[in-house]
């Protein structure tokens, strides 16, 4: 029942992306975000099926987890436009430091 449920669900959020990215007029940003969230929502629900119904080690799974998570997060930083600032950030701080 339950992967009934996520069926009707993973439905319900394409037809709400289908309509929204085509018929309901919205400005750019407002699209961009509700996207994101769409998006957010379909990758936490193939997590949830993985990690319910496919049957691995633990480890394996906590590694999945971590793999999909900063895989999301770069791809959501990156759809908002601030990927490139985390990275200048980054690179500011691991080159600006001066030698002893």
């Amino acid at each position: 029942m339950p992967l009934l449920d996520l069926v009707l669900a993973l439905i319900i959020v394409g037809l709400i992306a289908w309509v929204v990215n085509l018929y309901v007029p919205t400005p750019g940003d407002t699209r961009t975000m509700l996207n994101v969230v769409l998006a957010l929502l379909v990758v936490g629900m193939g997590l949830w099926l993985v990690n319910t119904y496919v049957p691995m080690a633990g480890s394996i799974k906590v590694i999945l987890n971590i793999v999909v998570v900063v895989a999301t997060c770069v791809r959501v930083l990156q759809t908002l436009g601030l990927w490139d600032r985390v990275v200048s950030l980054w690179d500011n701080l691991t080159h600006s430091r001066q030698p002893r």
